[in-house]
C-alpha cells in the first residue's frame, strides 16, 4: 500500500544538502530540531540553516501512514505490527467497496480500550503494557514528578492525548515540507505562510504584568492551536472537551488559570511526554473592568463545588438548582484532581476531599478560571487578546 513521504521529495534535497535531515534509513529520518520548533520557511532559504545541524535532533517515520509512526505515537513494536496490519486489510476493503475512509490517527486510537482502572499507579502501568503502549510512553505519563497532574484525568485520556500530539506533529511536519517545497518551486522566497504554525502568528508578551488588565495562563501542544480567518489565534481551539470539572457534557467551555505556576507544571507535563515540540504558553489579557463586569461567580472548596466536580466529572448534565451554574459567564474556583473514573466510583460527593480531589501545585491550591458559553467567546475574541509568551519563563518541575 503506497503512502505519502512526510517530506517532499525537492524540499529533502535542499534539507539533505542544508545538514538538516539525513537520507531514510529504515523508513526513517533523522532531522534537525530546528524543523520542529521553527515555522515552514523556503528551504532554499539560507536562514533556515543557522548552524543547527543534527544536533539536538530527532528521528521522525519516512511516510505519515506506516508501522513506524505507529511505533512514533507510542505504541510498542508488537502491538504497532499488529494495527497496521489490520489497517492494511481496512485500507484494502475501502478501496474494493468504495466505502467511506476512515482516517489513520482515528484507527490508531480504536486500539486504545475503554477499561475500568482505580487510581494506584502499579494498575496503570500493567494496564498500559496489556494494552500494547511502548515503554517509553509509558514511562512518561508514569513520571512521578506530575503525579498530581496525571491523577486529573485516566490512563486512557492520557494515552490518546500524547498519541494525537505526536501525530499532529508529524503532520505539520508534512504540510511545512510541501509549503517549502511549492515556495522554492514558484520561487516565492518572501511569501512565507505562517498560519500553519500558532507559535509565530503573533507577537510575543514581553511582560505578563498589564496595569489594569487581568493575565490568565493556559499550557497547550503547539499542534493543537488553530487560527482564525486574520491569522490570529482561534479560541475555538482553546475550548475544553467533556466530561471537565464544570461541564458533564456539551456546552462551550474554556479553562485558564491565573497563575503562571499551574500553567507551567501543566506544560512540564505535556512537554515530558512529547519534547518533539515545544509546549506553547498562552497569556489571555482582559481588562478588570470587563471581569468585573459580568460579575465573576467565586466559588471556594466546599459541598456545591463538590456536587458540580461529582456531577460533571461523571459525564451528567446539571440539573434542578444547578442548572443555573451553566448560565454564569465566568466562575473562579479550585481545579479538581483525580480523573473521572475515580471520582465516579464515589458513592455521593460528600466523599470529595480538598486533600484528594483538589489539585495542588507547589503546595498551593491551583485556581482555574472556566469562561462559559459561546457569548462568552465572542466577548473574549472582542474584548481579549491571546498571545504567545516566552516558554522560559518558568522552568517545570
Amino acid at each position: 500500500m503506497t503512502s505519502v513521504p512526510i517530506f517532499a521529495a525537492a524540499d529533502a534535497t535542499i534539507l539533505t544538502a542544508q545538514s538538516l535531515i539525513q537520507p531514510a534509513t529504515r523508513r526513517r529520518r533523522q532531522i534537525s530540531s530546528s524543523l520542529m520548533f521553527s515555522e515552514a520557511s523556503s528551504s532554499s532559504d539560507n536562514s533556515a540553516n543557522s548552524g543547527v545541524g543534527l544536533v539536538p535532533s530527532f528521528i521522525v517515520p519516512e511516510y505519515i501512514e506506516s508501522v513506524e509512526t505507529l511505533e512514533y505515537i507510542g505504541w510498542g513494536e508488537e502491538k504497532a505490527t499488529d494495527i497496521w496490519a489490520r489497517w492494511e486489510i481496512v485500507k484494502q476493503t475501502e478501496s474494493n467497496e468504495a466505502a467511506f475512509q476512515q482516517h489513520f490517527l482515528e484507527y490508531a486510537l480504536s486500539a486504545i480500550p475503554d477499561l475500568k482502572l482505580e487510581d494506584r499507579q502499579e494498575d496503570w502501568n500493567a494496564e498500559m503494557l496489556n494494552w500494547g503502549v511502548g515503554a517509553e510512553l509509558r514511562a512518561a505519563i508514569m513520571d512521578e514528578v506530575y503525579t498530581n497532574i496525571r491523577l486529573t484525568e485516566s490512563a486512557q485520556y492520557w494515552v490518546k492525548d500524547t498519541m494525537e500530539i505526536r501525530y499532529l506533529s508529524l503532520e505539520r511536519l508534512q504540510r511545512d515540507s510541501q509549503m517549502r517545497a511549492q515556495t522554492s518551486v514558484t520561487s516565492t522566497n518572501n511569501a512565507t505562510n505562517t498560519r500553519e504554525n500558532p507559535a509565530v502568528i503573533t507577537q510575543l508578551a514581553t511582560s505578563s504584568t498589564v496595569p489594569g488588565r487581568l493575565a490568565l495562563y493556559k499550557a497547550i501542544a503547539k499542534d493543537r492551536v488553530g487560527q482564525d480567518p486574520t491569522g490570529k489565534i482561534s479560541i475555538e481551539s482553546l475550548v475544553s472537551g467533556t466530561p471537565s470539572d464544570f461541564r458533564g457534557a456539551g456546552g462551550t467551555t474554556l479553562y485558564f488559570t491565573p497563575t503562571l505556576e499551574v500553567a507551567e507544571h501543566y506544560r512540564g507535563y505535556i512537554n515530558r511526554r512529547y519534547n518533539g515540540a515545544a509546549p506553547l504558553m498562552l497569556e489571555l489579557s482582559v481588562a478588570n473592568s470587563f471581569i468585573e463586569a459580568l460579575p465573576p461567580f467565586v466559588l471556594r472548596f466546599g459541598d456545591l463545588w463538590k456536587e458540580i466536580v461529582y456531577t460533571s466529572r461523571r459525564g451528567l448534565l446539571l440539573r434542578g438548582d444547578l442548572k443555573r451554574i451553566h448560565r454564569l459567564p465566568l466562575i473562579i474556583a479550585p481545579i479538581a484532581h483525580s480523573h473521572n473514573r475515580t471520582i465516579s466510583s464515589l458513592d455521593d460527593y460528600h466523599q470529595i476531599s480538598s486533600v484528594r480531589h483538589v489539585l495542588y501545585v507547589e503546595d498551593s491550591e491551583a485556581i482555574q478560571y472556566v469562561f462559559q458559553g459561546d457569548d462568552m467567546m465572542y466577548s473574549l475574541e472582542e474584548y481579549g487578546e491571546v498571545r504567545l509568551i516566552f516558554e522560559t519563563s518558568i522552568s517545570a518541575s
